[in-house]
């Protein structure tokens, strides 16, 4: 189950999608895997039903009856800029499938050291992608990649620079090439 409060048409409100909600939102995006969703989403590719559905499923699932979702999405979802859409639907989504820890609120947590990719193995692992589907990635893409790991993320992730992306996909070359 994942949970988020944030600010959307006003006022701070409770999103959350449980797995029946998953369930919901492929259909409604037309029977995609949630991990299309998520990867459009993330990426800065999404669909306009990425965004409506995955914010009205979880307004549903954060305890707003349907009409009452329904008469909110109609008001609010076209005059909200998309990308404040898509932020929220983005922290929704990293919430459903990295996680959000809890905090204790005591402040005495300890921080860990942010996470520095060096390879392009380390960084296909943490983002569920082949080498392949990451060389094919733009950096402003892979920028929103982190942006959305680190907005849950226990261990924040250090972009790295433009170069040293491009440093990094230079370094592999897959066996059938060599």
């Amino acid at each position: 189950m994942a949970e988020v409060i944030a600010e959307w048409a006003g006022k701070e409100r409770l999103f959350r999608l449980t797995l029946g909600d998953v369930f919901d939102l492929e259909e409604a995006c037309g029977k995609e895997a949630i991990g299309a969703i998520f990867k459009r989403v993330s990426s800065g590719n999404f669909r306009t039903n990425d965004l409506y559905h995955t914010i009205r499923i979880a307004l549903i699932g954060g305890g707003m009856n349907m009409i009452e979702a329904k008469q909110l999405m109609e008001t609010h979802f076209q005059r909200t800029p998309y990308i404040h859409n898509a932020g929220v639907a983005g922290d929704i989504l990293v919430a459903l499938m990295v996680g959000v820890e809890p905090t204790n609120g005591s402040g005495s947590e300890h921080v860990p050291q942010p996470l520095v990719f060096s390879e392009i193995s380390q960084i296909c692992r943490e983002f569920h992608m082949s080498p392949n589907e990451l060389r094919a990635t733009r950096y402003a893409d892979f920028l929103n990649l982190i942006k959305g790991y680190n907005a849950s993320a226990p261990r924040k992730a250090e972009p790295p620079t433009e170069e040293e992306f491009e440093a990094i996909l230079a370094k592999y070359e897959p066996e059938a090439l060599k």
